[in-house]
């Protein structure tokens, strides 16, 4: 029995030397244990740092726009842009300080925006803005004021372009509008109602699918004065020109607008400043995609979706001459697939005017190949 007290004695006084022995290494600076003192207090002093730390937004957490501004971009873009002043006749009128027989000439005075492309003082403005006016003014965010004259213009796509002797001016610098997406943030610059420059803010709601007739659209708020004006990204640059509004039909906005993709702006002026006027490639056929239940049951055997019709065929076109003919189903330009029309627009618009292209079509279940030669639209060969 006794021998049994004496181990357990031993266990017990074994036992509590460890834990002591085991506490002092613990607590003991620079101790080699895994976890000491210095450790300890290390540890502690970094989480009080991280709590004081402002915690930045993760990848997918909602970002907060409570700090978030566009100042930067709206003043990199600012004094690049306008404000136009064009002075319209609309006749002669009777004036109380004058003879009965003499006459005022009453002069209209429209306002729009407009953008600086270059160093040497050209602007561009849509053609509406500046149409019939006798006078064209311009007016700079520093407050200088200069006439200007008028280069040229394409109706088409709304294009004016103005030239100004103003120097030291800035240029604005212009995007690539392919690159834009839906969803983009977005801002309109411009002198709504011949006030001073404003900004609005919004999205790009739809991109163009076509160069023919392309147009971002976006719900920025533009009114009338804004036409001409640039429509800028979030890093300051044009992205496209403001044109045009869809009112509603008592005349308020619906925050559908429209801008003129900057891409589709730097090819007309180039061809304005360079020929005098806007240089198209003229092929002479117009285009159908037909619905789906209509294109299966008049053409079965062509897979939907893999081109489009033609429908009309003008008289002494590149088209005509070549062979194209109404009802032909084109289905590949270049050895490039189409899709349907947007496609085709898209191969066709920068084609070189001029060059010899590949046209291939379905006829009569048959495929065939056709060689036509483009040239200038309203400018036949001789």
């Amino acid at each position: 029995m006794q021998i049994i007290k004496n181990t357990l004695f031993i266990l017990k006084t074994s036992a509590s030397g460890l834990l002591i022995g085991f506490l002092i290494l613990f607590f003991i600076p620079d101790s080699r244990m895994p976890f000491n003192w210095n450790s300890a207090k290390s540890a502690w002093q970094f989480y009080q740092q991280q709590q004081l730390q402002p915690r930045l937004p993760q990848k997918d957490s909602i970002l907060s726009v409570e700090n978030l501004s566009f100042s930067s971009a709206v003043q990199k873009a600012y004094p690049s842009v306008v404000s136009i002043n064009a002075f319209r006749p609309k006749g002669l009128r009777n004036n109380a300080r004058l003879n009965k027989d003499e006459k005022i000439l009453d002069v209209g005075v429209g306002f729009g925006s407009g953008i600086i492309l270059s160093e040497d003082g050209y602007i561009v403005t849509n053609h509406h803005v500046i149409a019939e006016a006798d006078k064209i003014s311009i007016n700079l965010p520093d407050g200088r004021r200069r006439w200007v004259s008028l280069i040229g213009f394409d109706k088409l796509m709304d294009i004016a372009i103005l030239k100004t002797d103003i120097r030291d001016i800035k240029p604005a610098e212009l995007a690539n509008s392919s690159e834009v997406r839906t969803g983009d943030i977005v801002m309109a610059i411009g002198s709504p109602f011949g006030s001073n420059q404003s900004v609005s803010l919004g999205i790009v709601s739809a991109i163009p699918q076509s160069p023919i007739e392309a147009q971002i659209q976006t719900d920025a708020a533009i009114n009338s004065g804004n036409s001409g004006g640039p429509l800028i990204n979030s890093r300051g640059q044009v992205i496209g020109i403001n044109q045009m509004i869809l009112a509603s039909r008592g005349g308020g906005q619906t925050g559908i607008n429209y801008a003129i993709p900057i891409d589709q702006v730097k090819k007309i002026v180039t061809d304005i400043i360079t020929y005098g006027r806007v240089r198209r490639n003229w092929l002479g056929i117009s285009a159908v995609e037909l619905p789906l239940a209509s294109h299966q049951q008049q053409f079965p055997d062509i897979q939907f979706g893999t081109g489009f019709f033609v429908n009309k065929v003008d008289k002494g076109s590149p088209s005509e001459r070549a062979g194209i003919q109404v009802g032909d189903f084109i289905t590949r330009f270049e050895e490039q697939n189409i899709t349907g029309v947007f496609s085709f627009h898209k191969l066709y618009y920068d084609t070189p005017i001029g060059k010899e292209v590949k046209i291939e079509l379905i006829r009569k279940e048959k495929t065939l190949i056709f060689k036509v030669q483009l040239f200038e639209q309203n400018m036949p060969e001789k």
